[in-house]
């Protein structure tokens, strides 16, 4: 696919047959603004004729948008929603939540842009319009329904001055079970061992900050417990046994215990305590305001892709085959006879 793509990147601007800038140029037409945004042209041939957003958003459609399909309906209805709301979001809040998204897991615009995105198969465009903003225009949909008790700020209170946990993070998907003893074993040798694996590991967010996150503490939000009380359980210096979590395989090192702080008190706290515990709750409550919004909305999924070379008929390349040069003398089975690998005949 990675030459095919080379091939026609080739042919198309003309490199390898022999046309050149010098060439009389095209002369240019002056466009027509279109009735709509879709008859809008992203490019022209032969001078006037024009390629079309809607042309070109099909060609994408059919080699690969079907799978983002699902995400781009949810998105559209979370917007239409805001709409109605007459709820927005600037670019100046867009950048204000990344930018805190990015302090929350110790990761910076550098890891970001050069690990992060890539291995989400993201563009920062991508990130910041179908992650960041979904994600805060449900926020501020769902702000006026929380509310936050005491017994919300207390938890809050030893969550923040209460002892805590540094940990570095190792995580394998379940499917992985049978290999992570043998990498577990080789990152006990040494710190620097450890340090390799938590880079190189497959989760994104944690392969950008070596595995480090935001110290351990009790009351951490989520059902799941299992990471906390493996934290409150180490020395430092330790390494966990491999523990089975709803997110994956897991595996901790705890760095460093950070004593309770003698200095706080709840009550001298209790204002500042509240935006944290605000969003807390409210994070607990986004997914019920979407799953609202996805109720009201009763979505129906139609394009499932092009109906053409979904497969191939059973006939076709059952009987040609040729030796594929370089491949060890292996048979390539061809769809069409008349295609020859390179150099054939």
């Amino acid at each position: 696919m990675n030459s095919m793509r080379g091939w026609l990147g080739v042919a198309i601007l003309g490199g390898s047959l022999g046309f050149s800038s010098a060439q009389t140029p095209i002369k240019a037409v002056a466009p027509v603004k279109p009735a709509v945004d879709h008859e809008r042209p992203v490019a022209y041939v032969h001078g006037n004729i024009a390629i079309t957003m809607d042309e070109f958003g099909k060609y994408l459609m059919d080699r690969g948008g079907v799978e983002k399909l699902e995400l781009f309906v949810n998105k559209r209805m979370i917007e239409m929603a805001a709409d109605a709301q007459k709820i927005t979001v600037t670019k100046t809040e867009l950048e204000a939540k990344l930018a805190d998204d990015l302090k929350g897991i110790g990761a910076t615009q550098d890891d970001f842009l050069k690990i992060l995105l890539p291995k989400y198969n993201k563009s920062l465009y991508e990130w910041m319009e179908d992650v960041v903003k979904p994600g805060l225009l449900l926020a501020k949909m769902t702000a006026s329904d929380v509310k936050v008790s005491d017994e919300d700020l207390k938890k809050q209170f030893e969550r923040e001055f209460g002892e805590k946990r540094e940990i570095q993070m190792m995580m394998w998907p379940l499917s992985e079970e049978n290999k992570v003893a043998g990498i577990r074993a080789k990152m006990m040798t040494s710190d620097d061992e450890f340090d390799a694996a938590a880079r190189s590991q497959a989760n994104p967010s944690l392969a950008a900050s070596k595995g480090k996150v935001k110290a351990i503490s009790k009351h951490l939000p989520g059902e799941d417990k299992t990471i906390e009380l493996m934290a409150f359980k180490l020395k430092e210096g330790e390494v966990s046994e491999v523990m089975k979590t709803p997110q994956g395989l897991v595996c901790i090192k705890l760095v460093k215990i950070i004593p309770t702080d003698p200095k706080r008190t709840f009550e001298t706290e209790k204002a500042r305590l509240y935006p944290a515990a605000f969003e807390e709750r409210l994070n607990a409550m986004i997914g019920m305001t979407f799953s609202k919004i996805r109720d009201k909305a009763a979505p129906q999924i139609l394009y499932t892709g092009p109906s053409d070379w979904k497969s191939l008929p059973p006939s076709v390349g059952s009987t040609t085959s040729i030796t594929n040069p370089g491949s060890g003398g292996s048979p390539t089975v061809l769809a069409d006879p008349t295609i020859r690998p390179a150099g054939g005949k």
